[in-house]
């Protein structure tokens, strides 16, 4: 018991006053108030909130007087009272001041998702705003605008959206006024990307990507820059939340502009060898603009596997102006058409029907064969003007890197090519075969090959027949030689129809049994000799 001379504050009911934890023990909290009785937090309230690990003896705590006169002779005190009426004020100040609050998403209810503010007041986040939060929402600790507010019932509804565009607003206006739009500032390198250099300039960042860097577009700008080094650049676009965009190209007048409005196509400049890549060669026209050879664009003959077997970097070249591309500030040149064109002229150095010497470059099954003639120029060979045989692969037919003779059917002036075939050095086989055989020869064939009840079968070479199959037991192979009769011979479509002399004078009599059953009188033999002739007559 305290010493009664002591003074000692005011003890009401319902009042809040301060005093230090004594002890704790079997989840009952001691507490000094400055009173003639010490107070204490029972366990029934220390068991149901979680404060109780939370707090230490010889902490200052505040407490709300419940009870002056307990069972136990102590003041009976609770400190959630206290906490849930300070939770509460501040949730009554953010609203008012319409300003955000924190709180843990503990659970997830049908509509939305419970939120506790701590001291178990709690309130409830509609699914339609959590909207533009990323990631799981649960057990996160979270700015929230409190958009419903019930004192009485205690009812609270907040939003996550709506804290999200408030801030996003500042956000923007604060970002408008470090980089206004259209004019010049001064920002520090943070960092030297692949596609951009990150700046900053008031701890907000900004990023200018290579396009915006230098009109050059084969200008290395990563080499003009150091990180913490301050730099100058023109807001091109702050129409946040969208982009914000800045240039320090546009500090300087466009150089293509002025060069593609005084140079026109098919004029020659002067230039030199900046870089020399796979497939093109960049040339440097003046400090500021590069140009593009294209592979294409270096010569009408040579076949060039390496242009650095040709070039050097260094090297002065002539070119002549091609076309420009004004969007991407691309200047593309040319070398071979500082000379005349020799393909103007070509048909008089290959005119059409004439035979020439070339080498099989590359074999393109199903297409045909790209030809390397002695001087370069560019042939292609069909696959149907390949051979009048037939053939599975082309391979069967030429190997590459053999030489072989062609004859020029074509010139295809666009693409710079000859168009050759093989096949017209020799006879079509098929015109052969009509000037030999007609319809009713009997002749010799070799069998080739057995498909769908037909026998493939060899005429001469080149052109083959299809004899059908419908006497049965008949033990021919690949490769016999047999007699056959053509029957039929399809000039539009080259084909041929043959059978077997067999075959035929068994049909013969099929006829003559079948005509013999419908017919009831007796016959002689002249009659029979007489319907043979009669058949015979109506084949010719």
């Amino acid at each position: 018991m305290q010493d009664e001379n002591i003074s000692y504050q005011s003890i009401r009911e319902g009042n809040v006053v301060k005093g230090k934890i004594i002890k704790k023990i079997d989840g009952k909290i001691y507490i000094d108030i400055n009173y003639k009785t010490e107070g204490i937090i029972p366990i029934e309230e220390t068991k149901r909130y979680d404060f109780y690990d939370k707090i230490n003896e010889g902490d200052e705590i505040e407490v709300m007087i419940k009870n002056t006169d307990s069972q136990e002779g102590l003041v009976l005190l609770s400190k959630i009272a206290v906490d849930k009426r300070n939770v509460f004020s501040n949730i009554k100040k953010t609203f008012r001041e319409k300003s955000y609050i924190k709180g843990k998403v503990i659970r997830s209810i049908k509509g939305g998702y419970i939120v506790d503010f701590g001291a178990n007041i709690t309130a409830f986040l509609p699914m339609s705003h959590t909207k533009f939060f990323t990631g799981d929402i649960l057990n996160k600790e979270i700015n929230l605008k409190i958009i419903q507010l019930d004192e009485i019932r205690k009812n609270i509804v907040v939003s996550y959206k709506d804290y999200f565009i408030e801030q996003q607003k500042k956000e923007i206006e604060e970002i408008k006024k470090i980089f206004p739009l259209n004019e010049k500032i001064k920002v520090f390198v943070k960092e030297i990307k692949e596609n951009g250099i990150l700046v900053t300039k008031e701890n907000k960042e900004a990023f200018i990507p290579d396009f915006e860097i230098r009109w050059n577009i084969y200008e290395r700008f990563a080499e003009k820059f150091k990180v913490g080094e301050e730099t100058e650049a023109i807001v091109i676009n702050n129409n946040l939340p969208d982009k914000l965009l800045l240039s320090i190209k546009k500090l300087k007048e466009n150089p293509y502009k002025k060069f593609i409005e005084t140079n026109k196509p098919g004029e020659k400049i002067d230039v030199k060898i900046k870089e020399i890549m796979v497939d093109k060669i960049i040339v440097s026209i003046s400090e500021e603009m590069v140009g593009i050879v294209p592979l294409t664009e270096i010569s009408y003959l040579k076949r060039i596997n390496n242009i650095s077997d040709l070039y050097k970097i260094g090297e002065e070249l002539k070119t002549v102006i091609l076309k420009y591309d004004e969007q991407a500030n691309i200047i593309f040149l040319s070398i071979k058409r500082c000379f005349e064109n020799p393909w103007r002229k070509i048909e008089e150095r290959y005119p059409v029907g004439a035979r020439v010497i070339g080498s099989i470059k590359r074999i393109i099954e199903g297409h045909g064969v790209e030809v390397e003639l002695e001087e370069n120029i560019d042939a292609f060979v069909s696959i149907k003007d390949i051979s009048w045989f037939n053939f599975n692969k082309i391979e069967e037919v030429v190997k590459t890197g053999e030489k072989k003779e062609f004859k020029i059917l074509e010139i295809d002036k666009n693409k710079f090519r000859l168009i050759l075939g093989l096949k017209q050095l020799t006879t079509n086989p098929w015109n052969s075969f009509l000037n030999k055989y007609k319809e009713g020869t009997l002749i010799d064939v070799k069998i080739q090959d057995f498909e769908n009840a037909e026998m493939i079968c060899q005429i001469i070479e080149g052109v083959n027949g299809k004899l059908p199959l419908k006497i049965k037991n008949i033990s021919f192979k690949k490769g016999d030689i047999i007699k056959a009769k053509i029957t039929k011979i399809d000039k539009e479509n080259k084909k041929v129809f043959l059978t077997l002399p067999e075959s035929e004078k068994t049909e013969e009599k099929k006829q003559l049994d079948e005509y013999i059953k419908t017919h009831e009188h007796s016959f002689k033999m002249n009659d029979i000799i007489n319907f043979e002739n009669v058949n015979k007559e109506d084949k010719k």
